[in-house]
């Protein structure tokens, strides 16, 4: 097996690619645009020289690993077109969606031209750059899509707005766009297989979407072992959310859940760390939450070191990649199926159905004054990360994609 890796990004800071190589499976590996390969590392040069920040900052942070570099191939016209759309067009979220799939689709163009080497194998991530994924097919080759978030994520917030219609801007018809664009369900009929970070994702695959189960593979992702050095010295009664604050992530659940423990008189303490819009910070339901907005890493690592529990109610994820996190500084977890953990119920954590405020506020009670029950689980937690570092997960993925039917 031989694969072709395309993915839009330095997603899981180029994981799949690099894994791939050391088990002797990667062929080529395709991207848009790195600090270090290519026209991007010329850019990032001149960034750096200049103290430029913004996107070129962002853009030197993105690393080819060495070991990938030599087989790796950058195109980066296709965002020049990107970048001139965006600049004659009005800002809106369908416009920006249609740019996204467009440069996608460029994109494809571009690696199919460049050609498929001598892979047997296309990895992509969910369907990117899909005209790479139909000439893949054209040729003989397998193509495994990682689908790595629930698949009915957009189905799932349409609903959820229309609940909730105040807490964040109507979106577009992404179903009709795509319709428009020619792109509706190319990563399902393209795709040979498909690689999940969870059960959720996997179900939602097999019973929304009619994807053979025989045609999945669930390999969680992992963290890293550095992560273990911060060991978990909690503040009773001090739960923390980390993530954006928004509906997909429950914020509103969690919200709810607070004002169900302000009417206990429970004198907990409830942080939020990442991404808010000031619509949804400055709603009364949130009064009982300090938001921090976007910290940096060493700032969250800091507040799992003293979380008491960390909450994650969550309507849609792949495998939220925070938890693994939490996990790792020995923090109980409360969460939800959709989160996509491998939190197991009652061991590090507790398991609470989506959209359920009241189970929620219990399963935060529950871990933070039975100290008993939290210090066996703040241990469990820890052990648990161990299985799921990032070199596990290279095992399990190898393993799993070697395993799928040729």
């Amino acid at each position: 097996m031989k694969f072709l890796v395309a993915q839009i990004g330095a997603r899981r800071a180029y994981a799949v690619p690099a894994i791939l190589e050391q088990a002797g499976m990667l062929e080529r590996f395709y991207t848009n645009v790195a600090g270090n390969v290519g026209v991007g590392s010329l850019i990032a040069g001149v960034a750096a020289l200049a103290f430029v920040h913004g996107r070129a900052e962002r853009l030197a942070q993105r690393r080819i690993p060495e070991s990938i570099r030599n087989k790796t191939f950058t195109f980066p016209a296709p965002g020049l077109a990107l970048g001139l759309s965006r600049a004659l067009h009005p800002r809106s979220r369908a416009a920006a969606f249609r740019n996204a799939t467009r440069y996608s689709d460029s994109l494809g163009r571009a690696m199919a031209r460049r050609g498929l080497g001598e892979a047997t194998h296309v990895y992509s991530m969910l369907g990117e750059c899909g005209p790479l994924l139909v000439e893949a097919k054209k040729r003989g080759l397998k193509v495994m899509s990682e689908v790595y978030i629930l698949l009915s994520t957009e189905r799932i917030l349409a609903e959820e707005r229309k609940r909730f219609p105040d807490w964040e801007p109507d979106a577009p018809d992404f179903a009709a766009l795509r319709q428009e664009l020619g792109d509706s369900d190319l990563m399902l009929r393209f795709s040979d297989h498909f690689i999940c970070p969870s059960k959720a994702v996997r179900n939602d695959l097999v019973q929304n979407f009619g994807v053979a189960k025989e045609k999945t593979a669930t390999v969680p992702y992992g963290m890293d072992p550095e992560l273990f050095s911060s060991r978990n010295e909690p503040v009773p009664g001090r739960v923390l959310f980390a993530g954006t604050a928004d509906l997909r992530k429950g914020i509103h659940y969690f919200a709810m859940s607070t004002e169900i423990l302000a009417a206990r008189n429970k004198k907990y303490e409830f942080r939020v760390a990442g991404n808010v819009s000031r619509r949804i910070a400055e709603r009364d339901e949130c009064r009982h939450l300090t938001f921090f907005g976007r910290v940096p890493r060493s700032r969250i690592q800091e507040e799992f070191r003293v979380a008491d529990a960390f909450v994650l109610p969550s309507l849609a994820e792949g495998s939220a990649e925070v938890i693994y996190e939490a996990l790792a500084a020995g923090v109980p977890v409360v969460t939800t199926p959709e989160a996509g953990s491998v939190v197991r119920d009652g061991v590090e954590g507790r398991i609470v159905p989506c959209r359920d405020p009241e189970a929620l506020a219990d399963a935060i009670v529950e871990v933070v004054e039975d100290r008993e029950k939290h210090e066996r689980m703040s241990h469990a937690a820890r052990e648990r990360a161990k299985a799921f570092t990032w070199e596990r997960y290279g095992e399990r993925l190898v393993a799993a994609l070697r395993s799928l039917p040729q």
